[in-house]
């Protein structure tokens, strides 16, 4: 089998090409960028996962995106290398978290190709409403990135989570996506295990992270997924402080190596239990929008 063959794979193309190129882009940027800023901007890496792995499968569409699924991916891409550019001026945590926290509603904005100047106001309630609970999301996620590993395990988490819900219920932009983040995500945990060596910064808090909250809201809002479902999911997010207590308070899971792997399946749980809710009694969970 050729190499081009192998990237075609989907597998290969949607889980081990984006571990594969999370490794490489890290050390590749922390090498360039130095101790300081390379390190601040190597989680840049990861929405550079994404778009190698869209672009061997399923494809990028042509430029400008027209699709949910091209921009998703650009938008990951943009919020990165504007996330590179706050380390390069400010380094405000600040900046940053407000800027995670507007996303999803500007995904919901861009992906629908929404007009918010003539749209009506049932159209605007619902994108205020969804936007704010995934802003608030996405801003505790980026909260909590300083906290060990805690905010990449727990985003790709949300991810992989996403993308099962979705080939459960519709979307295939969904798997697409949440998947190949999921993977960037584990690609990272590697760069930093046992110890962690690389902060996430804001390319990750923005790029990745906050895409992926920004990913569930326009599940919502474009697919029409079950919101309650893509709640329970993000709920992941309301499991993460117990879980850090858990595993530090335990000393079979307390070690470097274990902590990690141990703290993403506690918080996994509630992505599990939805994506369980999905596939065996859909018609348990109601429906926020009829």
């Amino acid at each position: 089998m050729s190499p081009i063959d192998l990237l075609a794979d989907p597998l290969i193309a949607q889980l081990g090409l984006p571990v594969a190129v999370t490794l490489l882009a890290a050390v590749l940027i922390r090498l360039l960028g130095g101790p300081s800023l390379g390190a601040r901007t190597a989680a840049l890496s990861l929405p550079l996962a994404l778009v190698a792995a869209l672009v061997v499968s399923p494809g990028l569409a042509p430029s400008p995106p027209v699709t949910p699924l091209g921009k998703l991916a650009w938008l990951a891409l943009g919020a990165g290398l504007l996330g590179v550019l706050i380390e390069f001026a400010a380094r405000t945590r600040l900046v940053t978290g407000v800027i995670a926290a507007l996303l999803p509603a500007l995904a919901i904005v861009w992906v629908g190709g929404i007009d918010v100047t003539t749209a009506g106001d049932p159209v605007l309630y619902k994108i205020g409403e969804i936007g704010v609970v995934a802003g608030l999301a996405a801003a505790r996620l980026h909260q909590i990135a300083n906290r060990e590993l805690d905010a990449p395990i727990t985003g790709a988490v949300m991810a992989a989570g996403l993308g099962a819900l979705a080939l459960v219920t519709g979307p295939g932009y969904g798997t697409a996506l949440g998947w190949p983040l999921a993977a960037a995500g584990l690609g990272w945990l590697i760069c930093n295990w046992p110890n962690k060596r690389l902060p996430f910064g804001a390319p990750g808090d923005l790029g990745a992270n906050a895409l992926i909250v920004a990913l569930g809201a326009v599940m919502v809002h474009e697919a029409g997924v079950n919101a309650i479902l893509v709640l329970l999911v993000l709920a992941a997010l309301v499991m993460q402080p117990a879980a850090h207590r858990i595993v530090a308070a335990n000393g079979l899971t307390n070690s470097d190596a274990v902590r990690p792997i141990a703290f993403a399946v506690l918080v996994a749980i509630p992505p599990a239990v939805a994506v369980a809710l999905a596939l065996f009694a859909p018609g348990v969970v109601p429906s926020i929008y009829g």
